[in-house]
């Protein structure tokens, strides 16, 4: 059953981490085929404490937030379990469908029974590992599952010609402290312009259009997945990040370790993986021989651009609504 309208949940938060959310649901929104109905969600903080205290009442895991079904198609993305973006919403609906990201480990044993009870119908996880993690830790969910990696609307980004890139090393974002103190030296001691986020400074791009701007004109970006930068958070998961996509779109070349997901996303080697030995004589010898990875680089901004824009993951989800709403 093909379906006409969709109600589009958003935060009304303008945070940097919700980036790639607002690219999703601007294609989204731009689907002629849909009546879509942008809804920002208000008063969060009142529904945010109603969630906490379901949390700390296990007894209440197997009770559902629904009263009827009015038919209407929800669709929300959300970061972790922030299930307060879904009231009142679906307690009159039973065709509730959310993308989830940061679903780490230490949560899941809440998060996945509250999909049944905030009545969803279908999740997309956007790490794999968090997707086989619902299957095996909670395998008789009322709510089915698929992994859908995250994604970007390249038409957003730019990209300088090659022999006009200034920023020889970006970091942005999280950061792998202990790989940053063995270059940052380095690169300022052979005149090296790397961008980085002070800690006695403010942000380090305060609009996405600034970010945009330093990604056309970079030559190396780390990346580095938050297993690494943060275990204490993400434990073992290990997921391909807008960071990575954004990168890619910019063409620039990707230095880091590459998470779990991309090993099946793409069938060659996207980066460079950092060698801790000899960090910053390899980010040297890589600048001294930029060219030489100009294939790689192009490599990779061709299939981001056929294969990993939020159109792509779009597709994916209107068909699953399709098929089961």
């Amino acid at each position: 059953m093909r379906f006409k309208q969709l109600q589009l949940l958003e935060s009304q938060e303008d945070a940097f981490f919700l980036d790639g959310i607002k690219e999703f649901y601007d294609v989204i929104q731009a689907d002629e085929s849909l009546e879509v109905d942008r809804k920002v969600v208000s008063n969060r903080r009142l529904k945010s404490f109603f969630v906490r205290k379901l949390i700390s009442i296990p007894s209440l895991y197997k009770f559902k937030l629904n009263l009827w079904d009015n038919k209407k198609i929800s669709f929300t993305a959300m970061i972790s379990g922030d299930f307060s973006m879904l009231l009142p919403y679906v307690i009159f609906s039973r065709q509730n469908f959310v993308y989830m990201h940061d679903v780490w480990p230490r949560f899941q044993t809440w998060i996945f029974p509250f999909l049944d009870v905030f009545n969803v119908k279908y999740a997309f996880f956007s790490s794999k590992q968090v997707w086989m993690d619902h299957l095996n830790k909670y395998p008789d969910s009322l709510c089915k599952s698929m992994w859908l990696p995250e994604g970007i609307d390249a038409t957003q980004y730019t990209f300088k010609p090659f022999d006009q890139k200034r920023i020889d090393v970006l970091e942005f974002g999280r950061r792998y402290e202990a790989y940053h103190l063995l270059i940052k030296d380095e690169l300022a001691l052979h005149a090296k312009r790397h961008l980085y986020h002070s800690h006695h400074a403010g942000l380090l791009f305060k609009e996405k259009a600034d970010l945009i701007t330093a990604l056309a004109q970079t030559k190396i970006v780390i990346c580095v997945p938050s297993d690494i930068t943060h275990p204490e958070r993400a434990e073992y998961i290990s997921s391909m990040t807008l960071r990575y996509l954004q990168a890619m779109a910019s063409k620039c070349l990707i230095v880091g370790v590459t998470p779990f997901d991309m090993g099946e996303l793409f069938d060659y080697d996207t980066i460079i993986e950092i060698d801790m030995k000899n960090a910053a004589r390899q980010l040297l010898a890589i600048l001294d021989n930029y060219e030489s990875y100009v294939p790689l680089i192009e490599r990779n901004y061709l299939a981001v651009q056929k294969n990993h824009q939020w159109i792509n993951r779009w597709q994916v989800v209107k068909q699953k609504i399709s098929t089961i709403s």
